[in-house]
């Protein structure tokens, strides 16, 4: 999905710093309807299917008017950037664009500005209506989902649009209504815990202290396994014992298995239990061993292989 969302991303950033080229030396065959309002839209495509089932806002703030000539003055909060956008060309650098987008971004936060509306996105759209002409910084705060976290890269867009000057192809004209533009998402992949909680009845101080080992595998919605680990907690005294499992990937269904009791211990709840992971949170199984009258002395140890980034070590639990 990574591999996806960055070969649309690039598309995207395209296509979006090409709105920006309209300023000085491209102009239109039309002049622009400064008094005209504009509406504005936000498409998720359906490949990024983890973002189009959560609602969350998407905010523009005015940086710049324009004039019928398609040339951008800065607004009274942004003011630093004047000098910015007189340089607008066709020679301004993607690089550029994203300067002037970090700026001014950098002022949203430097005075808490508001925003001058907002795209309420639900179900993988979202509209604003009444806005007017000029440049907008695009900005969308964090948003997470069951199994992901998701930045956005902030970026400038023109409003009006001119699909010729964006792409090379179609009409020569502004284009005030349903100006589709897209998001620049970074995916980060969201993490849970499982606390396996173990309660032994009995205690015979005879046979040592027993060991009790568990198998836990966590599998995505496709069933692929995205986790395996063996835990294990060891008792000197009837009672609960806990051991907490990190790390394991959001949205995952994840087994747990007593994998092994000590010989004179048997396992009296389930010996598997299945549960979800969620995200930053910690999820718990309970299990409950006794002593079974049988004298089998027994402990152990468990062999645990973690990867540290060019091949996987072996550790001794």
């Amino acid at each position: 999905m990574r591999k996806n969302l960055k070969r649309v991303i690039g598309v995207i950033v395209t296509a979006m710093f090409l709105l920006g080229l309209t300023g000085n030396c491209i102009l239109a065959e039309t002049h622009i309807d400064t008094q005209r309002k504009c509406s504005v839209t936000v498409d998720i495509p359906d490949s990024w299917s983890d973002l189009d089932r959560i609602s969350f806002p998407v905010e523009l703030y005015k940086v710049a008017d324009v004039n019928q000539d398609d040339i951008y003055t800065a607004t009274a909060e942004f003011k630093d950037m004047a000098e910015s956008f007189r340089g607008i060309s066709s020679k301004t650098s993607t690089d550029d664009w994203e300067k002037m987008a970090k700026s001014a971004l950098d002022i949203v936060n430097r005075d808490n500005l508001n925003s001058s509306a907002v795209i309420n996105v639900s179900d993988g759209k979202g509209t604003v209506f009444n806005l007017s002409t000029g440049m907008y910084l695009v900005h969308t705060k964090e948003v997470k989902t069951d199994s992901y976290s998701y930045t956005f890269v902030p970026y400038l867009v023109s409003v009006p649009n001119n699909e010729f000057l964006v792409s090379g192809a179609g009409e020569d004209k502004w284009i005030y209504d349903n100006i589709v533009i897209g998001l620049k998402p970074e995916q980060h992949m969201l993490y849970g815990s499982i606390q396996i909680n173990k309660v032994l009845k009995t205690y015979n101080s005879s046979l040592g202290n027993p060991l009790f080992a568990f198998d836990i595998e966590a599998y995505d919605k496709d069933g692929k396994v995205v986790f395996s680990d063996i835990a294990s907690i060891t008792f000197g005294g009837a009672g609960s014992q806990s051991i907490v499992v990190d790390h394991i990937p959001a949205g995952s269904k994840v087994v747990v298995k007593e994998v092994y009791s000590a010989g004179s211990y048997q396992v009296t709840s389930s010996p598997e239990i299945q549960t979800e992971i969620v995200a930053e949170k910690t999820s718990s199984v309970d299990f409950t061993n006794d002593y079974n009258g049988r004298l089998i002395y027994s402990t152990g140890v468990v062999n645990h292989f973690e990867y540290d980034g060019t091949g996987w070590e072996w550790v001794q639990k």
